[in-house]
């Protein structure tokens, strides 16, 4: 019954498109755990889709954001700046792997990150084109579903969309995408579609997220980097999933080596709290007229509190060796189940940013979207949150909190495990 009444208020508020996974609402969570309203716990590798990179209220999250709060809520950065927003800029412009002058632009969202950092790039290098990656993902605002690669469901009906925008091919090598071909792809553009000469910046995941948890190699990425390096056109780093530790490093970029002209920043930077950024040469930042840039709650002063609690944990605790150590387990315990499951097609991922797709059977690769959807509902009945991604829907990912202890990965693990239909 009471599921029953808590269904019915959802829908009758909110767009049905909107609607929640869930049957009770979350009442209460903690690091990795949460709880909702019929005291049900749960394990959660979901974490707001890959935000909660600290978990649940971190206690220096929580500071933070309480002596914020003591002082004033909220001031519009461009007309009263104020201290965490540059203090945080700092951070950035510090810990962020490119070499030369950085400055950092916070806004509220990833989407919001990515429409800036193309309206950045193709203001300054005065060019039209941006080329993106298939099975990508960029975000829900029209420039940004543009970028994205992966049509269903998220572009269906909403076209047309930018006519500047070319989607070449990532490498995929589990369906036989080699980086070569990927690189093909993109050179056919500059050479077939586009002018060199007229084209700002590629965009490119270090790991698809949406696209299904499929990483990128360090020769791609660095073949990417001569390809721009050759015609001048800006490298985009799109670590809104990849930063903050979710590949084992700070920042995807030193996973790979490899240096971009801008990265877009979101998730896991504020613990739950709705920021972004976007860190880029100066040059390159500064290149902008007066007023070009600008957000009216980006810089929120309690959510950049938050973020420099995150930073301060990351500091103070061992986040990243724990998050090597998860991989490790993870890495390890998947790939034994692989071994036994023929649906197991692949593995995958950097450091515990880890993919598991399905198949029917591993000759013919025939994804099987139908047993994921069964698996999810199991674990959830088992007390494990977990989604799906991938083109065909037929891939679960792990996105648990990097300060999940390793006793609480290895109970989702066995209860995923168990989960297997």
């Amino acid at each position: 019954m009471m599921e029953k009444l808590l269904t019915n208020l959802i829908t009758d508020n909110v767009p049905k498109a909107w609607f929640s996974t869930l049957d009770n609402f979350i009442i209460k969570g903690k690091n990795a755990e949460v709880w909702d309203s019929k005291d049900n716990r749960y394990l959660d590798f979901v974490g707001g889709y890959a935000v909660l990179n600290t978990g649940h209220l971190h206690d220096k999250v929580v500071k933070k954001v309480e002596d914020q709060l003591k002082s004033f809520s909220h001031s519009c950065f461009a007309f009263a700046p104020h201290e965490n927003a540059v203090l945080l800029a700092e951070q950035l412009n510090t810990r962020y792997p490119i070499s030369t002058q950085t400055k950092t632009f916070l806004v509220n969202s990833g989407a919001e990150a990515i429409e800036n950092a193309i309206k950045i790039s193709r203001y300054f290098t005065e060019r039209k084109h941006v080329i993106s990656f298939q099975g990508g993902f960029h975000g829900r605002t029209y420039l940004a579903m543009g970028l994205t690669g992966k049509d269903k469901p998220y572009k269906e009906g909403f076209g047309p969309f930018p006519e500047f925008v070319h989607h070449a091919i990532y490498p995929y090598n589990y369906r036989d995408v080699t980086d070569e071909m990927a690189l093909e792809s993109v050179n056919k553009i500059l050479n077939e579609t586009v002018d060199p000469r007229d084209t700002a910046a590629i965009l490119v995941e270090i790991e698809i997220g949406e696209g299904g948890y499929i990483p990128a190699s360090k020769y791609f990425l660095n073949e990417l980097r001569k390809i721009c390096d050759k015609h001048g056109i800006l490298l985009i780093f799109d670590e809104v999933q990849t930063g903050y530790g979710r590949t084992g490093k700070m920042f995807g970029a030193e996973i790979v080596d490899v240096e971009p002209d801008l990265v877009t920043l979101a998730k896991g930077i504020a613990g739950g709290f709705p920021l972004a950024a976007v860190v880029g040469k100066s040059e390159i930042m500064d290149s902008i007229h007066d007023a070009g840039i600008g957000s009216t709650f980006g810089a929120s002063p309690i959510s950049c509190a938050a973020a420099l609690g995150v930073l301060e944990a990351f500091d103070s605790e061992d986040i990243l060796t724990n998050s090597q150590e998860q991989a490790i387990l993870m890495n390890n315990y998947l790939n034994d189940l692989k071994d036994k499951h023929e649906f197991i097609g692949d593995v995958r991922g950097y450091g515990p940013m880890i993919g598991v797709e399905f198949v029917e059977d591993r000759v013919k690769k025939i994804p099987d979207k139908n047993l994921v959807n069964k698996i999810l509902l199991k674990s959830r009945e088992n007390g494990l949150l977990l989604v799906s991604c991938g083109r065909d829907g037929n891939v679960i990912r792990f996105m648990g909190p990097l300060t999940t202890p390793l006793e609480q990965v290895n109970e989702a693990l066995n209860i995923f495990e168990n989960s297997l239909i």
